[in-house]
């Protein structure tokens, strides 16, 4: 269990804690995965863990009793298991918890209208803009492009993650055309922009350098994003953790490391200005 921000979710109860639940198994091949142990479990000798025999209703109710607002599926593709997600998460909705998905959204626009009855929100990796670099994962972008359409045409809360890693997908030009791409589809949509470091397959690469990420940041808001995130290096650029009103920009909501310091909001709108700001900031369900 832990606060809702840290699945880098920053328009949903913010303060909330969530329970985090996976599987093993995913359908790409990450070289960076933070959670390749239990992601890449069928594919590598190292892979750990062991699965919890734990029914639906067992699992929500460790997250009433827990306290938390927000049940999260993560850690794998949830996509690949849609109907144990489905089982969780109709359980959880009758508990009246949030619910969302944390996928590389590699997924159809069935399997999304098939989760939508009970999920809140679709967080969603996006991981490069050209098919080469998701040839070197094992997919491909246009699948994912069009699932942050559907998800959000059928009405899914979607807030969107590329983490940025050196000699990947750190070229700007290429992050400005996702960052285009996503406002064309609701420029309300979050994007955070994470800092990679080295891990997996990937430990010989740099961190990202933080002064980049503000600045593709900076590019995203001249070109109509409303609210663009750079949250995972909060000691170097605390300033872009923070959600600032889209009228008058002032903070609406206070951040620091992934964890809400501070919510200002009134109804959903700035207290200074009376601008809404898009999100699930109450108990409700999208």
């Amino acid at each position: 269990m832990r606060s809702v921000e840290t699945n880098t979710i920053f328009h949903v109860r913010p303060g909330a804690r969530s329970l985090t639940f996976g599987m093993f198994g995913c359908d790409l091949r990450c070289p960076y995965c933070q959670n390749w142990k239990v992601s890449q479990a069928l594919r590598e000798p190292e892979g750990d863990g062991e699965p919890i025999d734990i029914s639906a209703a067992d699992l929500v109710e460790t997250a009433v009793a827990a306290g938390c607002g927000v049940l999260a599926s993560a850690y794998n593709e949830p996509m690949i298991t849609a109907e144990w997600a489905r089982a969780v998460f109709t359980e959880a909705r009758r508990r009246g918890l949030v619910t969302a998905l944390i996928s590389d959204g590699n997924t159809t626009p069935e399997a999304l209208a098939y989760m939508r009855p009970v999920t809140d929100v679709f967080r969603v990796d996006l991981k490069g803009w050209s098919a080469d670099q998701y040839r070197t994962l094992g997919g491909r972008v246009e699948p994912v492009l069009a699932a942050i359409g559907e998800a959000r045409r059928l009405g899914y809360w979607v807030e969107v993650v590329t983490l940025v890693v050196p000699g990947f997908n750190d070229e700007a030009a290429g992050l400005r055309a996702l960052g285009a791409e996503i406002a064309r589809v609701d420029p309300d949509i979050p994007w955070h922009l994470n800092a990679f470091y080295p891990r997996y397959k990937m430990r010989d690469r740099l961190t990202t350098d933080p002064a980049f990420l503000v600045d593709v940041a900076g590019v995203a808001y001249a070109r109509g994003m409303r609210y663009v995130y750079v949250s995972n290096v909060a000691d170097r650029v605390r300033e872009l953790s923070h959600t600032r009103c889209p009228g008058c920009y002032e903070v609406v909501v206070r951040r620091f490391n992934y964890e809400t310091q501070e919510v200002l909001l009134s109804g959903g709108a700035c207290p200074a200005c009376g601008t809404r700001v898009p999100g699930l900031w109450g108990p409700e369900a999208a």
